[in-house]
């Protein structure tokens, strides 16, 4: 049976529970900028927040800096998902090396830390790009290693003699490891 009230300051009141979300602006934004990293010779990502901060559109501008919406207004849970599905889609993966690179060919694999460039050339860098995507999706056949000689000043470190741009690209899509081949 259930209970009557007299008055209203007799009625229980229970406030509604506000779940929060798990996931921030800061880590979609933060997850934004990665998938930039790994995808960078395309469309930038950005996101839009609402004045209530509950909903995020994604959008992307061109080359020609042309601002256009991929998403309509989301919940952050579902910003995340799409997120996650555009990675997986679009983006390079910097554990697979063995997409990237003939790792038979691979005198060792070692930190991308021991290597040091020798020169930098931004157009080097915007073609390198261009084909370790290529060879990623297996257009064309796989990159060779990176070739190394050991740097005469610092023990433990290696100078790169041909890949310098490869090296930048592997950088800049978070890869931890290159395979390398010595060289005289």
């Amino acid at each position: 049976m259930r209970k009557t009230y007299n008055r209203v300051d007799e009625m229980p009141f229970t406030r509604q529970k506000v779940v929060k979300s798990s996931i921030s602006v800061e880590h979609l934004s933060a997850k934004i900028d990665e998938i930039n990293r790994q995808y960078h010779d395309y469309n930038r990502l950005h996101l839009i927040v609402d004045e209530t901060r509950q909903l995020i559109q994604v959008n992307y501008i061109n080359d020609d800096g042309f601002d256009a919406p991929l998403t309509g207004w989301l919940n952050m849970e579902q910003v995340g998902t799409y997120l996650q599905n555009y990675q997986r889609m679009f983006c390079l993966d910097p554990y697979r090396i063995d997409r990237f690179f003939h790792l038979d060919k691979a005198t060792a694999i070692v930190p991308i830390s021991w290597l040091r460039p020798t020169r930098k050339r931004p157009k080097g860098v915007a073609n390198a790009f261009f084909y370790m995507r290529q060879a990623y999706q297996g257009i064309i056949p796989r990159r060779k290693p990176i070739s190394i000689r050991p740097n005469k000043e610092e023990k433990g470190l290696c100078d790169i003699v041909d890949g310098n741009s490869t090296y930048f690209v592997a950088k800049q899509i978070g890869m931890k490891s290159l395979p390398i081949e010595i060289v005289n």
